[in-house]
């Protein structure tokens, strides 16, 4: 039988119509690099930034194209203190160029009011104490970033207390080593808390064990308290040691530390309140007891 053009065309249009049915009735399989690319970024989205992209204020733009122009090496930064607070070089260099600002503007309006008052000043003596003061100011950022710094330390090393806790439950509920890390740290909140599960995301993704990550994270912070219990989970994963025992005994440790860091804090305040309270008294007793004693001198 000799087929004509018409019947034949007319097949392989319904045929491909049947394929074409079929293809999206069924699931269609997904690429395997899309998946992996989607779910890298679902993962990314847990980590918490580390520098801000983009300068938000004059100062900070000033801060950048200092450090820009000068260097780090130049410019002496607490970088650990400032990826403690979560805050960029160019931030606190902007702080400190506001300061010593501040500092030049300071003997300025001094002599504006001793020329308001009728006196005058010679004009070096504002101009070195506007360049010693904004010295000077130019400091404070510095202070301020390692005091702020060291009561973050404190409270992250109390999260870590619970974190221990929390770590010691799942062991106790026959969880992994990764598993219990990764699952104490979701239950928290908190900055610090995100710190941990920023930490062992990162780990993850760079393919390392997730105590190492929160090793290096104790590194980078300057809180030893975390690397500890970082090498007793390094144990139970690495030689299968039970470790539940010995991260009770951590974390009671721990606790005893903050305790006693606590009430060496508290005593050092009382003590720093006996000099004012001892003046106050004095002078009490010199405003009571002064006329007493003149009348009885005069008398």
């Amino acid at each position: 039988m000799i087929l004509s053009a018409p019947a034949i065309v007319s097949g392989a249009v319904c045929g491909i119509g049947v394929v074409v049915a079929a293809a999206g009735l069924t699931r269609p399989r997904a690429d395997l690099g899309d998946l992996l690319r989607r779910l890298d970024a679902s993962r990314l989205q847990n980590l918490q930034p580390r520098a801000v992209a983009e300068a938000d204020s004059l100062l900070e733009r000033l801060g950048a194209r200092l450090l820009a122009q000068v260097g780090e090496d130049v410019i002496r930064l607490p970088r650990q203190e400032l990826d403690l607070l979560g805050r960029t070089p160019a931030q606190h260099v902007g702080t400190k160029i506001g300061y010593a600002f501040v500092g030049l503007l300071l003997p300025a309006l001094t002599v504006t009011a001793v020329t308001l008052a009728g006196s005058s000043l010679p004009i070096t003596v504002p101009a070195l104490a506007a360049l010693a003061l904004a010295v000077l100011f130019s400091f404070f950022p510095d202070i301020n970033v390692r005091g702020e710094a060291a009561a973050a330390r404190r409270e992250f090393r109390f999260a870590v207390a619970s974190y221990l806790e929390l770590v010691c439950l799942e062991r106790a509920a026959d969880a992994g080593p990764s598993e219990a890390l990764r699952k104490a740290a979701d239950v928290g909140e908190g900055w610090v808390f995100s710190r941990l599960r920023d930490a062992l995301t990162r780990a993850e993704l760079a393919g390392i064990p997730p105590w190492e990550g929160l090793k290096q994270l104790s590194e980078e912070i300057g809180v030893p308290e975390l690397g500890a219990p970082a090498d007793i989970m390094a144990l139970a994963g690495e030689e299968g040691a039970a470790v539940y025992s010995t991260l009770q005994a951590q974390a009671r440790s721990l606790r005893g530390v903050l305790l006693t860091d606590a009430q060496t804090e508290a005593n050092a305040a009382s003590e720093k309140m006996i000099v004012p309270v001892t003046a106050l008294v004095i002078l009490m007793s010199v405003y009571i007891g002064y006329p007493a004693i003149a009348r009885i001198l005069a008398a």
